[in-house]
């Protein structure tokens, strides 16, 4: 059975499991994958993999390597490779990450910001005005990326 290597095995084992109506609180740090269902309040620290079920809630600082998220996360969240949120997932915070797969009805409120892993993490600005008088802040540093929906203003 040379087609399946123990390394390639190692990486998708699960190397913990925090259970639906668990709760814990404090620092985890860990190798490898793990896999939460209950409810966490604190900090996560890895470059493994963190996978939230449908009724975990996380509440604190997460930071990743990648991350698998059908539940909800309170916090500042930085990922190092990739996250996907899945439909029933909702993140109220900060999310950091180089790849961002979002399904349709998947939540988010806060702050996003995309850069590659050692890039500039200056942020772009963004806005979007759906028929209100939105104005830009002549004084901002920030530089405008895009504006969306209806612009009044003929330049």
């Amino acid at each position: 059975m040379g087609m399946f290597s123990k390394k390639k095995k190692e990486k998708s084992e699960l190397n913990a499991f925090l259970g639906v109506g668990t709760e814990y609180r404090g620092k985890l740090d860990f190798v490898g994958t793990v896999r939460i269902d209950g409810q966490f309040e604190g900090e996560i620290s890895t470059d493994g993999d963190l996978i939230l079920g449908r009724k975990a809630f996380i509440k604190g600082s997460v930071w990743v390597g990648r991350l698998i998220s059908c539940g909800s996360i309170e916090g500042d969240v930085v990922v190092k490779e990739r996250t996907v949120l899945e439909k029933t997932s909702r993140l109220t915070g900060s999310l950091n990450t180089p790849i961002l797969v979002v399904e349709k009805g998947a939540i988010l409120e806060g702050n996003i910001m995309m850069t590659q892993e050692g890039a500039s993490a200056k942020p772009n600005l963004v806005t979007a005005d759906f028929g209100g008088n939105a104005t830009q802040d002549s004084e901002s540093s920030e530089e405008l990326v895009a504006k969306t929906g209806s612009d009044n203003s003929s330049a």
